[in-house]
């Protein structure tokens, strides 16, 4: 009943229109991931890392091309790789314990002082093979980040084990609330994103299209029509692939067989 895989209609796969599905490759943002790779790469080599603050607007690309990098450098070395999102971990308290829990300590969520998860995590990270990368997305929604930032690099300073530290954020570099001291300890490199242009929006439609529609059944006119659209308002891929669902799902529930520039433009003429 609820299944996101359809056997009728122009869907056949919502999920690669979602915001939660991680392409295996970004598209148009080949600079950006390899100056990410070129941050954590030492940590390969068990050489210090570089600390790096990723921001630029939502929906171009940052936590796609970060978590990339990451599921790479896990698969292909034997550095702890480990993904934090400041939405649902946003105190201090909460998101080193989720960092304690992805090292594989089953500690419980709340009841534990802060003091006592430091000096397990210090026992882990002491134990760890390799290096350990942490990325927290949405960084800028962390109340904390100062007390975390410095928690982080007193932690790789007392196992002396290389910790890499790659923060993303919609705020750029003067909006990020650290201290001096932390600043001055975390030594930032930063990284900014630009928002998509019209050609990298078209080129990551057309992908997703082939993904997530029956072949044949969307007309290239209409990629590149959303595409016009959303770049010329903000460049977001995320409004762009939101587009194109509900632009699928209303054909499906009109019974359409295929999307040309006619349907489209009384999909967006709709009240």
């Amino acid at each position: 009943m609820f299944d996101n895989s359809t056997t009728t209609g122009v869907l056949r796969s919502e999920t690669h229109l979602t915001k939660n599905f991680t392409p295996q490759e970004p598209v148009g943002r080949d600079g950006e991931t390899n100056r990410i790779v070129e941050a954590v790469k030492p940590l390969t080599r068990q050489e210090r890392p570089e600390n790096l603050l990723v921001h630029g607007p939502a929906g171009v690309g940052k936590t796609t091309c970060v978590r990339h990098v990451f599921d790479r450098l896990e698969d292909e070395s034997s550095t702890m790789a480990i993904y934090i999102n400041c939405w649902q971990y946003d105190t201090r308290s909460s998101l080193l314990t989720e960092l304690l829990i992805e090292m594989g300590y089953p500690a419980p969520r709340k009841g534990r002082p802060v003091d006592e998860i430091l000096s397990r995590l210090q026992e882990f990270v002491g134990k760890s093979r390799g290096g350990v990368a942490v990325a927290l997305d949405e960084f800028d929604r962390l109340g904390d980040q100062t007390e975390v930032v410095y928690d982080l690099e007193m932690l790789s300073n007392s196992v002396e084990r290389d910790l890499g530290l790659v923060m993303v954020s919609n705020r750029g570099p003067r909006q990020v609330r650290l201290d001096p001291r932390s600043e001055s300890r975390l030594d930032c490199l930063t990284l900014g994103f630009d928002p998509y242009s019209e050609s990298e929006l078209v080129d990551i439609l057309a992908r997703r299209v082939e993904q997530a529609f029956r072949p044949g059944t969307v007309e290239n006119k209409v990629v590149e029509m959303i595409a016009e659209e959303v770049a010329s308002d903000s460049g977001d891929c995320r409004k762009a692939l939101g587009r194109l669902l509900s632009l699928g799902r209303w054909a499906d529930r009109n019974s359409l067989d295929d999307i040309g520039t006619e349907q489209y433009g009384e999909f967006r003429n709709q009240p």
